[in-house]
């Protein structure tokens, strides 16, 4: 079985064109100009369970759209795509206790809480049972060297040590498959 199906994924997004000069402004009250930009343009692959795939680009390239709409918080403008066999629109909640992500530029980790604190949340919101959930913890925190880091807030974690919180934060459900945008943010992870 795939893991992973994208067919002609696209998605484009419209905004209003901030307009140039008094009277510019003025009559775009009356008749704003849109503007429409391609962010991801007709993207079809395949990944099969066990394997790996990097999507290697500039920015602005649409990986991180791509990524995204197979996560299901974004909604293709066309395409469709499969990730374990589920819709990732359609059956988003159901997807989500089947896949962990990480968003470079996004936190699943609360910034004024310790990092322990997080992790015992999303235990409780991916529904871990509390024996499992405090084995997987000690696991995560021997394999990413969180042993420290666990009762520091995130707010005073280097770069490094809250992407490596934010790995374990992923696995903490066992997840089936896993999705890194950006994963070179910190070359020390």
């Amino acid at each position: 079985m795939s893991a992973i199906v994208a067919e002609e994924l696209s998605k484009s997004f419209t905004y209003v064109q901030k307009p140039q000069g008094f009277a510019a402004r003025v009559s775009s009250l009356w008749s704003p100009q849109r503007k429409t930009v391609q962010a991801v343009r007709s993207v079809s692959f395949e990944v099969e369970e066990g394997e790996a795939l990097a999507f290697l680009g500039p920015n602005g390239a649409g990986k991180s759209t791509t990524i995204k709409m197979l996560t299901g918080l974004l909604t293709p403008t066309s395409g469709r795509s499969s990730v374990l066999g589920l819709d990732p629109q359609r059956d988003r909640k159901k997807l989500s206790f089947l896949i962990g992500s990480v968003f470079g530029q996004k936190s699943q980790l609360w910034y004024h809480l310790p990092a322990i604190d997080s992790l015992r949340l999303l235990g409780a919101v991916y529904e871990v049972e509390p024996a499992e959930h405090r084995r997987r913890i000690g696991e995560l925190t021997e394999r990413f060297d969180l042993g420290e880091l666990l009762d520091v807030p995130v707010r005073k974690l280097s770069l490094g040590q809250r992407i490596r919180c934010e790995l374990a934060a992923s696995l903490l459900h066992k997840p089936r498959l896993l999705f890194l945008d950006e994963p070179t943010i910190d070359s020390r992870i």
